[in-house]
């Protein structure tokens, strides 16, 4: 193959589907032409991709320590590669001037091949590669990805044709135009014979890897089937813990109503309670007044409490105690000079100095003493002076 040919759109072979909707294609992976390492995933600079390099990693591919994964771009680092593939690479083989594989596709990345969206390929191989249980001589295909900028100028296309099912020494065969046929040599024969050993070695290698690959599966399957089982356990716990929550939820909501009505009935009660207190101090307050009218005490001094005693009572005192003091202390009006509603006249006696004195000490206003003349009002200052 010229390389002229790799700048033109090489058809992509639907070689079958899945039941599950994926299937096995065939593309062109790399071709004899030197590579940019920078769009690779081992980085680096250039390197020169010959016949030998090909064949190496033919050769290398069937002992490759597990399978060679597909993706998408950008590359992943090999040690990100233990996860979930889009895709596998089942086989690999030389046609001419480029290295051909088969690759295994999940239905996801499937379509999308399948409907022409990737039109490159990039592969991620090593040279004498070293692992844990194998240690390869020269290039190895390591895994790859579908991209539109790949490594070299080399693209692919769906074919107009559908899918084709075929051997690879039919696949081989159809590649070849009726002009390449004329045209081939001898040595060019030769060099397709080689390379149909080659494929056929790979048919057997792929056939020992889709054993050791069943016995992998069915451990897999196993393992699947306890993931499943674990699976189940852990969302039956999860919904007895859902339900215990949804319990828990219901509790409080339910102690909040609680907590509420309790509130609503502390209210009510203090409200209640106010207005009783209010009431007894009241009448607490009306009686005190009317008992010291009762032994004589003037009742002008009691002006005002009709309308409100407990508004009158708060303006004077700071408690009822303090207003029974103060009452006991009040000076009487004689009988003689007592008239209709209690009033003293102008004959009442007048406050002695000591009582005035000790009704001033007590905080009372000289104008709730009793005094209704300017020669009292003097006898009770000459009494606060001494």
């Amino acid at each position: 193959m010229e390389r002229a040919a790799f700048s033109e759109p090489v058809d992509v072979v639907i070689l079958s589907r899945h039941p599950n909707g994926g299937g096995i294609v065939e593309i062109p992976l790399l071709p004899v032409a030197e590579i940019d390492g920078k769009f690779t995933a081992g980085g680096g600079g250039k390197v020169q991709v010959t016949h030998e390099v090909l064949h190496e990693i033919v050769a290398n591919f069937g002992s490759f320590p597990g399978p060679v994964p597909i993706g998408v771009s950008p590359h992943d680092g090999d040690g990100d590669r233990g996860g979930f593939s889009l895709g596998f690479v089942n086989a690999v083989s030389v046609r001419g001037d480029a290295l051909y594989g088969q690759l295994d596709l999940t239905p996801a990345l499937f379509d999308q091949v399948a409907q022409g969206g990737w039109r490159g390929f990039s592969v991620e191989m090593a040279h004498d590669l070293k692992t844990a249980t194998a240690t390869l001589s020269g290039w190895a295909l390591t895994g790859g990805i579908f991209t539109n900028r790949p490594a070299t100028d080399i693209n692919f296309r769906i074919a107009a044709s559908g899918e084709v099912e075929t051997s690879e020494t039919a696949t081989h065969l159809t590649r070849l135009t009726a002009k390449e046929t004329e045209a081939m040599s001898d040595e060019r024969i030769a060099a397709l014979e080689a390379d149909l050993l080659t494929e056929q070695e790979t048919v057997k290698t792929l056939r020992a890897t889709q054993d050791a690959t069943k016995v992998d599966t069915t451990g897999l399957q196993t393992r699947l089937e306890e993931k499943g089982k674990d699976l189940a356990t852990a969302n039956l716990s999860l919904s007895e813990a859902r339900a215990k929550l949804g319990a828990s939820e219901n509790e409080l909501a339910r102690v909040n109503s609680e907590l509420a009505k309790s509130d609503e009935a502390r209210k009510a009660a203090e409200i209640k309670l106010e207005a009783e207190q209010t009431r007894s101090l009241a009448d607490d307050v009306t009686k005190l007044a009317k008992d010291a009218i009762d032994r004589g005490v003037s009742a002008v001094l009691f002006e005002g409490l009709d309308e409100d005693p407990v508004v009158w009572f708060r303006k004077r005192y700071a408690n009822l105690e303090a207003m029974k003091q103060f009452v006991a202390a009040l000076p009487t009006v004689k009988e003689s000079a007592v008239k209709s509603g209690n009033q003293p006249d102008e004959n009442a006696a007048p406050v002695s100095k000591e009582t005035a004195a000790r009704l001033s000490r007590a905080g009372l206003n000289p104008k709730y003493a009793g005094i209704t003349d300017e020669n009292q009002l003097l006898d009770l200052r000459a009494g606060e002076s001494k």
